[in-house]
């Protein structure tokens, strides 16, 4: 042993002997205590053994017997605790059916349950929640609603049971989902209850709808060509409400819509499909050009699908498509009003500013060629007979142009430097449209305006191709008017009004005012005529009104009548309101206003358009009150 180690030995023995001795002293200090009389300490030695310690014995077991019914008492919780504890190993839960789905396709899914209990399960219900995409087709146990909430009331101990649901996913193509079931129960010993949970993620990996593209080989400007997608359905079930989505290359203009299912909005062109039966197949046709001067690669993108609650669209089938735009050799542009926008608004009765520019992008010449200008106006509810829009006695064109039917046409005839146009050479041709001014008809109105080109001869080759623009569309609107007027007298020559006529400085005379709008065709919404009360003039009273409320603002004195809607069955609506007018000094010898301009302004909810028009200010010269006229001038 070393040294060290010795000196460890030694060490502790010490301290170890002298921690005996100071508890030896503490044993005999406390027997002094209990023991020592007057005398000093008894003689221990001269005491009677007791032969029986049955007391001493009870005195010590008591403590260790509470301790030992203690540790039976919690070991009987922690063995029982999983039973009457109410875990969630109680109501076993799980989902069984395919993790990869076909959108589509009819899926089976079956939730299965298991009271593992040795005791009954009461009050039990389970509730299956799918994707808000998935429709039911059946289920078993049935059930009268969609909710999917089984009540299947008492289980017995271990008994256990199956819900089979069937149906179809609708939703996006690679989206990831789940199936959550949770049931609620109770054991029949307990008085709380259990709820249980059990999910199965799920992937929309593949679909039964198969589409693809038909593009040209190549394209060139100006060239009418199709785009078609065409969709299948690969499935066993029928398909409903789904819409297909076809987005158009950069500089493609579709010709129009084709069906009352169709939409064309900016570059995306979509139609509903009610039913698509299984095995059955659909096209969608666009046609159309792309834009003069346009080239590069074009990319078409098609999807299938259906429409979620909050109107997100869900595509079950995607298809792409590209082919090559060549340089063509005349560029030819159309104008509009300084716009050459493809789709606008107009007013009846406007003028359309029309400038068709052309340019030869060829190395060659081209001759003969000929322009043509058609213009055609349709109705969306009046398909039989053809609208009139374009107001062709009052057509005058600052070149020469001569008609055919709806097209107006230039060629080498009038306008000599069409006869050949030089490589690189370009012109333009000006040309105003006035636009009719009564609307007839219901519905939506429009006029397409499309420039064509015809090319005889390109250098020395006869060519005789025709090229064309992506029409431009103008969409007419409301032909809603105001119209606002004083007066004193009615046509028949009853009062309306009171106090003096002509009107006399510092003297009160009351005008009625009178609102009426008017029109032909679309409805309009959120309706409004207001105008501002000059300060001598006070707002009276409302006298009649056919709809609508009028109020008045006296702190900014405005006079405003508001319509929420104006049906587009109804033709006309008024409103009727006095005023009293009392002139100052500075007024002799003048006509006074008598309210400020009105400002009419409302929606038309056929076209999406605000429509606004300005009446100037009415006077007390009072033009349409055969009896009142000529006593507007204000006297002293």
């Amino acid at each position: 042993m070393s040294k060290n180690s010795r000196k460890f030995f030694s060490g502790n023995f010490s301290e170890a002997r002298a921690e005996v001795v100071r508890r030896d002293r503490e044993v005999e200090q406390s027997l002094r205590t209990i023991y020592a009389g007057e005398e000093g300490m008894p003689d221990m030695t001269r005491f009677e053994k007791i032969k029986s310690h049955g007391w001493i014995v009870a005195l010590i077991g008591i403590p260790f017997f509470i301790i030992l019914l203690c540790a039976a008492a919690w070991a009987g919780f922690w063995a029982f605790k999983s039973f009457n504890g109410f875990s969630d190993k109680g109501l076993v839960l799980s989902i069984e059916g395919p993790s990869q789905v076909t959108l589509g396709e009819e899926t089976t899914y079956y939730i299965n349950y298991l009271n593992s209990l040795k005791e009954p399960m009461v009050e039990t219900e389970l509730r299956v929640n799918f994707p808000a995409d998935f429709i039911m087709t059946e289920t078993q146990p049935q059930i009268a609603d969609k909710q999917m909430v089984w009540k299947i009331g008492s289980l017995a101990a271990e008994e256990k049971g199956t819900i089979t649901v069937k149906g179809r996913f609708t939703g996006a193509l690679g989206t990831l989902s789940a199936i959550q079931a949770v049931a609620t129960c109770r054991p029949a010993s307990r008085s709380n209850n259990l709820e249980v949970l059990a999910t199965e993620q799920i992937t929309y990996a593949a679909t039964i709808l198969e589409g693809s593209i038909t593009v040209p080989e190549k394209a060139i400007p100006g060239n009418h060509m199709d785009l078609i997608y065409h969709l299948i359905n690969k499935g066993v079930d029928a398909l409903s409400d789904l819409e297909a989505r076809v987005t158009l290359p950069e500089g493609f203009a579709a010709d129009s819509v084709t069906t009352s299912q169709d939409v064309l909005k900016d570059r995306l062109y979509s139609r509903k499909i009610t039913t698509l039966s299984a095995g059955s197949s659909t096209e969608i046709i666009i046609s159309g050009v792309f834009a003069s001067g346009f080239g590069g690669q074009a990319k078409v993108t098609a999807e299938a699908g259906t429409l979620a609650a909050d109107g997100t669209f869900m595509p079950a089938q995607k298809a792409e498509a590209s082919f090559p735009v060549l340089a063509g050799d005349l560029n030819l542009k159309l104008v509009v009003n300084g716009s050459d926008a493809s789709e606008r608004s107009v007013g009846y009765g406007e003028n359309l500013q029309c400038t068709i520019g052309y340019e030869n992008t060829a190395n060659e010449p081209l001759k003969n060629v000929t322009l043509r200008l058609l213009l055609e106006s349709e109705n969306s509810t009046s398909t039989a007979q053809k609208m009139i829009l374009i107001d062709w006695d009052k057509l005058k064109s600052a070149a020469s142009g001569t008609r055919q039917d709806q097209s107006l046409v230039w060629n080498e005839a009038g306008r000599s430097e069409l006869k050949e146009i030089a490589p690189r050479g370009d012109g333009s041709i000006e040309i105003s449209i006035p636009l009719t001014g009564q609307a007839t008809g219901t519905g939506m109105s429009l006029v397409r305006a499309t420039v064509f080109a015809d090319i005889g001869q390109m250098g020395n080759s006869k060519v005789n191709r025709t090229i064309q623009i992506a029409p431009m569309v103008f969409k007419l609107k409301s032909d809603a008017k105001l119209a606002a007027e004083a007066r004193y007298y009615s046509e028949e020559g009853a009062p309306l009004g009171s106090g003096p006529i002509p009107p006399k400085v510092g003297e009160a005379t009351r005008y009625r005012i009178f609102w009426t709008v008017n029109k032909n065709v679309h409805g309009l919404k959120d309706m409004e005529v207001s105008a501002v009360l000059p300060r001598n003039v006070r707002f009276a009273n409302l006298v009649t009104s056919t709809a609508g409320e009028l109020a008045y603002d006296a702190t900014a004195r405005r006079v405003a009548w508001r319509l929420n809607r104006l049906p587009e069955d109804v033709g006309s609506v008024s409103m009727e309101f006095d005023v009293e007018l009392t002139p100052v000094a500075s007024d002799d010898g003048k006509f006074v206003d008598l309210i400020g301009d009105a400002n009419f302004q409302a929606v038309d909810e056929n076209i999406k358009e605000n429509i606004m028009q300005v009446i100037k200010a009415i006077n007390t010269d009072l033009q349409n009150d055969e009896s009142a006229k000529g006593k507007g001038v204000v006297r002293k």
